[in-house]
């Protein structure tokens, strides 16, 4: 019986903790029809972003079925203010290894693979609209095996005063 009560106690404490947490600032998810995401089909989210002083967590997710022919996935990414583009780049991702293991998480025939737009936290210079733009860079139209893309950006927390 203890055990038991024990066993509900944390999974309160879990649930209070997480439920109390700041939501993301911006979560956007893009389905693709039939798991094919066309060369013109370019994603776009609008972020507005109210304190240049903080500094900011941006994830993006890519979930792709088996069906997906290649290891890797070319992305043109950019971000732009309300005057110019402050960040512009192509990143390749890998999506497996050299011997066809699908990177990410999990089962059957769908993978999540999670990564983060820069590895420091992104800080905006001021206050205002940004524009997060991706596209693939991949050869074939449409690009099929891919099912969806998100944007997650978060506040960091900041550091504990010791």
């Amino acid at each position: 019986m203890v055990r038991t009560i024990n066993k509900w106690s944390a999974l309160l404490w879990i649930w209070a903790f997480t439920s109390c947490q700041e939501a993301p600032l911006v979560q956007s998810v893009q389905s693709f029809a039939h798991d094919d995401w066309y060369a013109d089909s370019v994603l776009v989210v609008d972020v507005n972003v109210t304190d240049s002083l903080a500094v900011y967590r941006v994830e993006f997710q890519i979930r792709h079925s088996s069906d997906y022919p290649y290891s890797n996935l070319y992305l043109f990414r950019e971000i732009r203010s309300e005057s110019k583009s402050e960040y512009q780049d192509t990143v390749e991702v890998r999506l497996s290894d050299a011997q066809g293991k699908w990177y990410g998480s999990g089962i059957g025939a769908l993978k999540t693979l999670v990564l983060p737009y820069k590895q420091a936290g992104l800080r905006f210079p001021k206050p205002g609209t940004y524009r997060f733009r991706f596209q693939h860079g991949m050869r074939d139209h449409p690009l099929h095996g891919i099912r969806d893309f998100a944007l997650t950006i978060e506040r960091e927390e900041e550091p504990s005063a010791k």
